[in-house]
């Protein structure tokens, strides 16, 4: 069972309300999920593999996780409660469904050092407690399980002093530099989209059509999620953009690009900085800037961009990701061995 402690921190654990927000599932559904209607709290989207087999994505509610035990020392046990949900599911899912995809927003299971556990001890870890033994951790995430998470309910002052130097030193180049950040809204998407053409070249990235991003925006405005994106520019050119969202006491960092040629800018640091002055300024809480580079790792692709969100004074969270309950095995081995998984 989970502590009251564990209980806290997977309560408290990362802003999660984004993805159970109507405008994240319309938008979800315009790229070819198809909503299910099931228990409240519970968000599901099913998605065909192919002919005779579908699958689930679910989004479990933090309620699920509450305190039934006093030891604080205890290790997160998130089995036996995700099992008895995903049984009591059964009867919404599509009758050929492979596979529950749960994408668990809670502390992952680390060792001494703070670094993942292998992952067939994480699946000890999940499985322990169940009756079954069904689940398997995904072949592939949905979003990056580590993150960095800006507390903004210590006044401006606390984001300033939050920054490292580097990032006082690139807050000061563009204001020096003449950088200009402006919320711009939908209008900015085209300037963004070329943006993000040249960073997804950059990276070696999936580019997005900017058609579903404009989704994105129009599910938003039809359900009435605030969503803006911002622009820095300097002399009338675009060099860097980012996609913000806000919902209740939290802000997320969805998305971002940035222009190669204008690294002497500092647009996106610019940006960012904006961006969290103007979340504190409106009374949010914490803004969750999605995804950096795993805790030890030097030469992964996300080194960079770990080393810039770094700057802002984030907290490190590392969550548990996504996990399979197995409803047919071959289907979900030949999936998982398809590279698509």
């Amino acid at each position: 069972m989970i502590s009251e402690l564990r209980c806290r921190e997977a309560l408290e654990y990362l802003p999660s309300s984004l993805y159970r927000h109507p405008a994240w599932i319309a938008w979800k559904a315009s790229l070819g999920w198809e909503p299910i209607k099931a228990c409240e709290g519970i968000v599901l989207l099913a998605r065909r593999l192919g002919p005779g087999a579908s699958m689930v994505y679910a989004t479990a509610p933090s309620s699920l996780f509450d305190p039934v035990a006093a030891d604080e020392d205890e290790d997160p046990d998130y089995g036996a409660a995700l099992e008895g949900l995903s049984l009591e599911l059964l009867s919404y899912l599509p009758g050929d469904c492979a596979f529950i995809r749960w994408d668990l927003i809670l502390p992952a299971w680390t060792d001494a050092q703070g670094l993942a556990l292998d992952t067939r001890l994480q699946e000890m870890r999940m499985n322990a407690p169940t009756r079954h033994r069904r689940f398997r951790k995904a072949y592939s995430e949905a979003t990056c399980l580590d993150t960095m998470v800006v507390a903004l309910d210590g006044g401006p002052q606390a984001i300033d002093s939050g920054l490292d130097y580097r990032t006082r030193y690139s807050v000061r180049l563009a204001d020096r530099r003449g950088t200009v950040v402006r919320r711009v809204g939908e209008a900015g998407l085209p300037a963004f989209h070329g943006l993000q053409r040249k960073t997804s070249a950059r990276h070696g990235l999936a580019l997005h059509p900017e058609s579903s991003y404009r989704g994105l925006f129009r599910a938003a405005r039809e359900e009435g999620l605030d969503l803006d994106l911002y622009l820095a520019d300097l002399m009338g050119e675009a060099t860097a953009a980012a996609i913000i969202a806000r919902h209740g006491a939290d802000a997320w960092y969805l998305f971002a690009a940035s222009s190669p040629e204008h690294r002497a800018s500092a647009g996106p640091t610019a940006i960012l900085y904006r961006a969290l002055h103007d979340c504190e300024e409106a009374g949010l809480g914490r803004m969750d800037l999605l995804g950096v580079a795993p805790l030890g790792t030097r030469d992964h692709p996300l080194s960079g961009l770990s080393l810039f969100k770094s700057g802002f004074g984030g907290k490190r969270r590392q969550r548990a990701g996504a996990w399979d309950f197995v409803l047919d095995p071959a289907v979900h081995g030949a999936w998982a061995q398809s590279g698509l998984g």
